[in-house]
């Protein structure tokens, strides 16, 4: 009995052992059984944010099966014509949540469960919170069918992995070894700041970008690795990676600098807050991004940069004088090790003549306080913290503009925002009739407008925004447009599955839509971006063969209102 209790008992301390060894790259199932191509990779750079998952391309087409990581549960489901779209979130053991984002449609079992809570709440857009044990889902088990909802740009699985105790997302490759990177990444450019008034670069006033070549293993400055400068300098370096056998523009990893063989400042990213996320705008040259399109990641970390991805050795900048020699080495890799390297050198030149002082217009703008002005009718609320650093300002109005108001121009755009600032303006009397069909209006550099909402509100029109520009006033007293989608002959809907819809509104947005199949709600999904309308006859319990009354009611952002009807059979 003793000899095979201790068998059991090793048995069990085996299988403990075996369990505990289990490979990162081994615990989860892969969300697709397509062969793996990346077209955006974890921590790549986009539109003001990280980007938080692996993007895994489907040969262009949607409906392929998404398949849970491990057992589990859905702890979370959103639906929405924006954003993941169709999205799930799945709660493992081991401390993991793992997302699935763009889905054309859940799994039978989800589906009716969505659908359900969807009529109840008479809503399209929803979005449920489950608890452990209310919805189980087995390893490998089909959860879904790949899509294009949302803001997706085109067919493709949007997958994450998240801590599931902060919901901060991680690099999706730590769990997976099946995608091939052999390629380093490449190095397109470096730029030189001047950071003081004292600054220069070559004898002149003027960051200098520089494109790059690759020769001898190693990328250098095409022309010269000599630079010469002089008072407080930054450098930063534009750099992109690519998997092999792929075109994609994806991301790296980490960004290694050395000055003279000392590392002064390291950036590296496998796990992130989503609440920092935005602080990427302080992380790249966000001014050249707006000017060229060029993404440039500095490498010194200004005062309200909160990025956790730095080490304690950021506040790096160069301070030339002559004499001085500095050579700078950047090392880069991607998250497989593939490493590039770029090394230049700046020395030390003779100070530029001191600038002649002059009165400036520009308002200078402490990033640590708040910031109010009420000047040329025009009311502004900055909070703390709202740039990464001290800026300077220029308020101007200009009443030349063909507008129904005048056109108040506030900051650069090319500065970024990290929070909301209010702007505030007056209506002229001639207007104010209109109310709540005014808003705030955008002014591109063409003349043309953009709607940035806002609140109307005795006699003045305040709207929040993210951005600088130039504001002014616009009218919005269209309602919205609706009209059938590739109709069949005399509305007989008999040979199709669904009814399609268009709905538009050219200035201030759709706001919501309601949809009544003989006076019952019936879900048509939205699909925002390509402004339709969709409604499943299966998806309508309710639905009989025969004629019926389709009721489309439209409502935009300024209560602008289109409803139709339209007689139709199935």
């Amino acid at each position: 009995m003793k000899q095979i209790a201790l068998i059991v008992l090793c048995v069990i301390l085996a299988n403990q052992i075996t369990n505990a060894q289990v490979k990162d790259s081994e615990r989860f199932v892969k969300p697709m059984k397509l062969k793996p191509s990346v077209s955006g990779s974890f921590g790549e750079l986009r539109s003001n944010h990280f980007h938080s998952g692996l993007d895994l391309t489907t040969n262009r087409k949607t409906g392929y099966r998404v398949y849970a990581s491990d057992k589990g549960y859905v702890s979370r489901i959103k639906v929405s014509p924006y954003g993941y779209g169709k999205a799930i979130y799945i709660d493992h053991d081991g401390g993991y949540t793992t997302v699935y984002a763009h889905l054309e449609r859940y799994s039978n079992r989800i589906d009716s469960l969505v659908r359900a809570k969807q009529y109840e709440k008479k809503s399209f857009a929803i979005e449920l919170f489950f608890k452990a044990g209310e919805v189980p889902v087995g390893r490998a088990e089909v959860i879904g069918y790949s899509g294009n909802s949302g803001s997706s740009g085109g067919p493709h699985l949007h997958y994450e992995v998240r801590d599931k105790a902060s919901q901060k997302p991680m690099n999706p490759l730590l769990f997976r070894d099946d995608i091939k990177d052999d390629v380093r990444p490449q190095v397109q450019g470096m730029k030189l700041y001047c950071l003081s008034d004292d600054a220069s670069i070559g004898g002149k006033r003027k960051d200098q970008f520089v494109s790059t070549v690759f020769y001898d293993r190693a990328f250098h400055p095409k022309g010269s690795t000599i630079f010469t400068a002089h008072g407080k300098i930054g450098v930063g370096v534009q750099v992109l990676d690519y998997f092999t056998d792929s075109w994609r523009k994806c991301g790296i990893s980490t960004i290694d600098l050395f000055v003279n063989n000392t590392l002064v400042y390291d950036f590296k990213i496998e796990k992130f807050s989503f609440a920092e996320t935005r602080y990427i705008n302080s992380h790249i040259d966000y001014g050249e991004k707006k000017r060229t399109g060029k993404v440039i990641q500095k490498s010194w970390v200004e005062p309200n940069n909160r990025l956790s991805l730095y080490s304690k050795r950021n506040a790096y900048t160069a301070e030339l004088k002559p004499g001085d020699t500095k050579i700078f080495k950047y090392v880069i890799e991607d998250f497989n090790g593939n490493r590039s390297v770029l090394a230049f050198t700046i020395k030390g030149e003779n100070p530029p003549p001191p600038l002649k002082k002059k009165d400036s217009p520009l308002l200078p703008v402490n990033f640590d306080k708040v910031f109010t002005l009420d000047t040329l009718g025009l009311e502004l609320s900055i909070p703390a913290k709202t740039f990464y650093t001290d800026i300077e300002m220029l308020i101007h109005k200009d009443e030349k503009e063909s507008m129904i108001a005048p056109v108040y121009v506030i900051g650069d755009k090319n500065i970024p925002l990290h929070r909301s600032m209010t702007v505030t303006i007056p209506v002229p009397d001639s207007l104010q009739k209109y109310g709540d069909k005014l808003l705030m209006a955008g002014v591109a550099t063409n003349g043309k407008t953009y709607s940035l909402g806002g609140q109307y509100k005795d006699g003045r029109m305040s709207t929040s925004t993210r951005s600088f520009g130039r504001f002014s006033l616009a009218l919005d007293t269209i309602a919205p447009t609706i009209k059938l989608r590739k109709a069949p002959e005399n509305n007989n809907y008999s040979a199709r599955q669904s009814i399609e819809l268009l709905i538009n509104d050219e200035y201030s947005g759709i706001k919501n839509y309601e949809c009544l199949i003989d006076d019952q709600w019936a879900l048509f999904e939205y699909d925002a971006k390509n402004y339709r309308l969709t409604g499943t006859f299966k998806h309508m319990p309710f639905l009989k063969k025969g004629k019926h009354v389709l009721h489309v009611k439209v409502t935009d952002n300024r209560g602008n209102q289109t409803v139709k009807e339209f007689n139709f059979s199935n």
